[in-house]
């Protein structure tokens, strides 16, 4: 049997299994720290930051909503009540969005209605609003008595 001595700079096996143990209770103690420090911290945007970005998103959606396609139109999905929008204003509200909801802002409460489809018309992204059937609730013109 033929006995190799250590390398050179290297520490012989059994001196480095007796540190491990020592290593992975200081790897542990550093990373309870961490969480600890990390607990401790909140991210939450201040509401007057919050109300900007809501303010500023608003703008951009009730804006004239130029488009070309109906492909160019898509529904708003914050903020508030969807809205037809176009899909360069929604990429640039999903950004503000994102910070909102990171920024761990209250959010109003609103009470929405499904929206309707929303197309191009006329170069603008608008509401396919629905019609109503012929005679349903419409009374005919010749049945009309004023007195």
């Amino acid at each position: 049997m033929i006995a190799c001595a250590p390398r050179r700079g290297r520490p012989d096996l059994p001196a480095l299994r007796s540190r491990t143990p020592l290593r992975l209770a200081g790897a542990l103690a550093l990373l309870a720290l961490l969480a600890g420090a990390g607990a401790g911290c909140e991210s939450k945007m201040e509401a007057k930051e919050c109300d900007k970005l809501r303010g500023d998103a608003f703008e951009l959606v009730n804006k004239a909503q130029h488009c070309n396609t109906d492909a160019d139109c898509r529904q708003s999905e914050w903020p508030g009540c969807a809205k037809p929008i176009s899909v360069a204003t929604f990429d640039k509200i999903k950004p503000m969005a994102e910070s909102y909801k990171t920024g761990k802002c209250d959010e109003p409460k609103v009470d929405c209605k499904s929206p309707p489809q929303s197309y191009c018309k006329q170069g603008l992204c608008v509401h396919r609003e629905l019609g109503t059937v012929e005679g349903s609730g419409n009374t005919p013109t010749d049945q009309i008595q004023i007195q």
